[in-house]
């Protein structure tokens, strides 16, 4: 909505913070001409992305090691962080910049570290209300809920759900047809994802040698026997088309996928699969149908080096890790293997 209200001309400014929003968000051409038309535009990261090349004006952030604050993940857990080097030339934390450039607006917040945000957080969230620094130091962490008294919640919905029967509310779902469908010109289905070596548009993961030497790049998986017909090998390139714009890979023969099945791991700068995808959403959450994209493929008749390197552990060769020296951790006096306590006959 925001992306298109760009191209309408009702946002003309927009500030960014921590978002590759160039290459994460669908239809990424349709974002990247909608970033091109602001007025004002200001990117707030820890690297120089893709989105800040759209920037007037660039606020170098500080990256986890470098600030103090806190962290909520997936299982709602919060976990305090220690800021362990000193902020890098001219960066700055997240909040040091958010506060200095409110201050110049003419408010200020009076913030002098994390944790009178955190408490001013407490203060007006009741999920949060038991939350404070001192709860959270060394290694302590908290699930929310948390109640005043600092006692969380490790499982939800143990004795009821919040509604006055105390019962869940399930919901039928209509089924809708997808609405890019393969047909006579686009006729494989492209899916797409993540791999685990990779996170998002790689700005992070791609600055990781043992990651790099991994899955140095991305690639389109082909089922075997969909290479047999096209007569493709890994390390073929091939331009994959779909009615919003192309992308040139390197083939990986897979057997995870099958027969007109194509998958596009999404960790990519130069190959985005968003420059792919539409700008249909889902009506109910205007979720974007990312797995919902059509394309044909071409083999450019050129070859190189299956983007997959030989220690990838998807041929079975976990080790050696560039960079994680285990041995050294094994041959601790203090260290205990995970199994040493196991009974010879398996049995717990």
């Amino acid at each position: 909505e925001m992306i298109d209200a760009i191209h309408d001309g009702t946002i003309k400014a927009l500030f960014v913070v921590g978002e590759e929003l160039s290459l994460v968000d669908a239809n990424a051409q349709y974002v990247q001409d909608a970033l091109r038309k602001l007025d004002f535009f200001v990117v707030q990261d820890i690297f120089m992305s893709r989105t800040a090349d759209f920037a007037d004006v660039v606020l170098a952030a500080s990256p986890s090691l470098e600030k103090a604050g806190t962290f909520v993940n997936t299982e709602r857990r919060v976990q305090r962080i220690y800021e362990v080097l000193a902020p890098w030339a001219e960066s700055r934390p997240d909040w040091r910049i958010l506060t200095e450039l409110a201050k110049a607006l003419g408010h200020d917040w009076g913030y002098d570290h994390p944790s009178a945000i955190m408490e001013e957080i407490a203060g007006l969230t009741p999920m949060f209300a038991g939350v404070s620094y001192d709860r959270l130091a060394g290694f302590a962490s908290l699930q929310w809920p948390v109640n005043a008294d600092g006692t969380d919640t490790p499982l939800l919905y143990t004795d009821q759900f919040h509604f006055d029967d105390g019962k869940a509310r399930l919901y039928p779902l209509a089924w809708r047809e997808p609405s890019d469908q393969p047909n006579i010109d686009f006729d494989l289905h492209l899916n797409n994802g993540r791999l685990l070596e990779h996170f998002h548009a790689g700005n992070m993961s791609y600055k990781t040698p043992g990651i790099v030497e991994k899955v140095p790049d991305v690639f389109v998986e082909v089922s075997p026997a969909l290479a047999e017909e096209r007569q493709l090998q890994s390390g073929d390139w091939v331009q994959l088309t779909s009615q919003r714009g192309s992308v040139e890979v390197r083939v990986q023969v897979s057997a995870e996928v099958r027969a007109s099945e194509l998958y596009l791991p999404m960790h990519s700068r130069t190959h985005p699969i968003n420059m792919l995808t539409s700008n249909v959403v889902d009506p109910d959450s205007h979720t974007p149908a990312y797995k919902e994209v059509a394309v044909r493929m071409q083999k450019l008749g050129r070859k190189d080096k299956p983007a997959l390197g030989p220690n990838n552990p998807r041929f079975g060769n976990p080790t050696p890790q560039t960079g994680v020296e285990v041995e050294r951790k094994w041959a601790r006096a203090d260290y205990k293997f995970p199994t040493a306590d196991r009974p010879e006959d398996g049995k717990v």
